[in-house]
Order: C-alpha cells, then structure tokens, then sequence
C-alpha cells in the first residue's frame, strides 16, 4: 500500500526573529501532522532558525540587508520556489507578501496571505512622520493590488478581518479567522490560595516597546495609583525602540524604584505566575498572544478595551476592560483590581477555563493546517 505524499507548503516571512508572528509560525509549523512545511526569510534577523532546525523544518536565509530589496527577493525566492515546487506558499507582513504573491502569480502557484495586524488604522500610524505615512500609503496601494492574486486569507481576530477588508476590499469569506494558539502546558499556574492579602501588589506587563502599547500611560496612571497603595510594583517585560524614552519617563518621575523595565526574557511561561496581576494597555493590537499567555498561567487581567483584547477578554467574567489612551482609566483598573482581588482571581480561573476551550495550541494548529490543506485541494 503506497503511503500518501504529504502536500508541501512554503512559509514566506519578514525575518525569523521574536516576534509573535514568528513565533506562532514556529510552533504552528513544528506540529503539522500531514504538511510539510518549509520556511524562508528574506531579510536580515535569524534568532529562532535554530528552533525551526532542532525541529526538523529545512529553511532558507536569504538575510537581505536592504530595507526592502524586492528585486534581491524575487530572484532567490524564485530559485527556491522552482527547487521544492510547493503545492502552495503563505506569506507574512507586507513586504514578503508582496514579493511572494508576485511569484505565485508567474509560477502558478496558489498564495495565501496573512493578516496579524491593522496597518492602516489612525492609532497604529499616528506616532509616524509625514513621510513614514506617505510610505504607508504607497504600500497600502501595491497591497490592495496584489492582495488579488491570494486564494484566501489567515486573520489572527475578527477585528482584524473586518479592518483588512475594509481596507484591503477584500470579500470578508475569502478570509479565515484562526487565533494565536499557545501550549498551556508551558506555562506554570499562578497558585492563587498562596497568595496572602497584605503582600505589596506586583503588576506585569509583557509587550514590545513600542508606542502602540501604551506604557506611558500605564506609566503614568501606576504613578497615580502609587498615591493610594506605596508598596505597589510594576514590571514590562520586553524591548524595543522607546526603551530610553520609557526610562527617562520612570526617571523624571522619580519611580525606578517602582518600574522596571526588564527587557527580553526567554522566561516569560516561568515569570508569569510570580506576579498578581497583568496589565495590557495596548491602543491597537492583532491577536494579543500575551493575554492569551497571562490566561494560561492564571492571572487576573486589566486590558484596554480595543476589540482586538474584548475576543479573549470577557469584561468582569474574564477580566477587566478599561478605557485606551487614558492615564485615568489605568488607574481605575488598577484600583478595581486592589478592592476586588477576590472577585478578580474568580475571573483568572473563568479565563484559564476559556483560554483551554478556544485558545489551546493543538486546537489552532489543527484549525490552521486543514485550512490550508482545504485550500490545496479546492487550487487543484
């Protein structure tokens, strides 16, 4: 009896580095039962090609080191599309997909795309230079052209679909909504009847930093909370462009006894459940795998309210919702959280029970691979 030939997919991304794309692309891929994936990155930034590697993924670095270098691109993309002649390619963020749906298109081979993020909303562009929009703009145009050539799309939320549709015109069923998963086994449990109710409160935040996620007014607001409750701590796990612009704001503030930026940990499922509480200010998101990471390891959350966290954040049955780009509604939060630490460690167990039900890693990867294996067959 001849074995079936597993279908071969080309995963096309940016860089192999921390990102959550990157990340879910590694964990996603590792665990595929029928495809065999393949992985190539165009530019410059490798950190996790040695977990795809130890997994037994073949990759491909291309490590361009131009800013956007699409001829470069399309030549070796090309070279390794007619090498392993995949049944399909998937690509993420704007300048791999436009470079790999233009090779789909001349080699007849069926694109996917993907979308983490919302590119073109004000609060994602309005940090931006005049210039830096202009770009966005030009990118926005030659994505909405070329977005035609896709088969079907993979949106990490619902608000995310509805936002590149809109953008994009794009028919809402040619995109299919498939959340980020993680592996609840990795993460340690917050043991909630050890906690001890005079213990000075330890708040976390874990996100890059970047303008988007609003630590400055969560800054801010713990500052404002700091008035009520002294012993209180808060610490950001991550990096990013605004790291010195964040320090100086804790300095200036007189708090880097209290705020503490620690930057990249490898850590995090460990390190979560050493806190009382996490906190997610962010002003525009795709899917937020942090949350979703703070539900598994039985934290209470305080998100901000953007449609994107209200798919995992259930407000006062998950978490607790509060008002984005306001240092008064971090404090708020903050202050619901002190006067209502039972009630909000009923709500983590809530959100451990419904992180397993609709965000457990086996259940997005299977969702994902018969996605694409559907897509496969309907292209042929």
């Amino acid at each position: 009896m001849n074995t079936p030939v597993s279908k071969k997919v080309l995963f096309v991304i940016d860089t192999l580095q921390l990102g959550g794309a990157e990340q879910s692309l590694l964990e996603n891929t590792s665990r595929f039962k029928d495809i065999l994936p393949v992985v190539c990155h165009l530019y410059s930034g490798e950190i996790l090609q040695p977990k795809f590697v130890e997994r037994g993924i073949k990759v491909y670095s291309f490590n361009i080191s131009k800013k956007y270098g699409f001829l470069e691109a399309y030549k070796k993309l090309k070279e390794v599309v007619q090498k392993e002649q995949p049944d399909l390619m998937v690509a993420y963020l704007t300048r791999s997909e436009i470079v790999t749906r233009l090779i789909g298109r001349f080699n007849h081979i069926p694109v996917v795309g993907t979308f983490v993020n919302d590119l073109y909303c004000k609060s994602y562009n309005q940090h931006l230079s005049w210039k830096a929009k202009s770009l966005v703009s030009v990118f926005k145009y030659i994505n909405k052209a070329t977005s035609k050539i896709c088969v079907g799309f993979v949106s990490n939320s619902e608000a995310i679909k509805e936002a590149n549709a809109k953008h994009l015109s794009i028919s809402p069923e040619k995109i299919k909504v498939i959340n980020r998963g993680r592996d609840s086994f990795k993460f340690l449990r917050k043991n909630i009847q050890s906690q001890k109710s005079g213990n000075p409160i330890r708040f976390l935040n874990v996100s890059r930093l970047f303008p988007v996620k609003g630590h400055r007014y969560m800054i801010l607001g713990f500052k404002k909370f700091l008035h009520h409750y002294p012993d209180a701590s808060l610490s950001i796990v991550g990096d990013g462009p605004l790291r010195n612009e964040l320090q100086k704001l804790i300095n200036d503030n007189m708090l880097k006894d209290k705020v503490f930026l620690l930057g990249s940990r490898n850590d995090v499922p460990a390190l979560l459940s050493q806190y009382d509480c996490f906190i997610f200010p962010s002003l525009v998101e795709g899917f937020s795998g942090a949350v979703v990471e703070a539900m598994f390891a039985g934290l209470p959350i305080l998100a901000s309210d953007i449609a994107q966290n209200k798919e995992a954040v259930i407000h006062l049955e998950t978490g607790y919702l509060f008002g984005r780009e306001s240092v008064e509604e971090v404090e708020k939060a903050m202050l619901w959280y002190k006067e209502n630490t039972g009630t909000a460690n009923v709500l983590a167990m809530k959100a451990y029970d419904y992180a397993k039900e609709n965000f457990e890693l086996d259940k997005i990867v299977d969702k994902f691979e018969g996605y694409l294996q559907d897509i496969i067959i309907k292209s042929n």
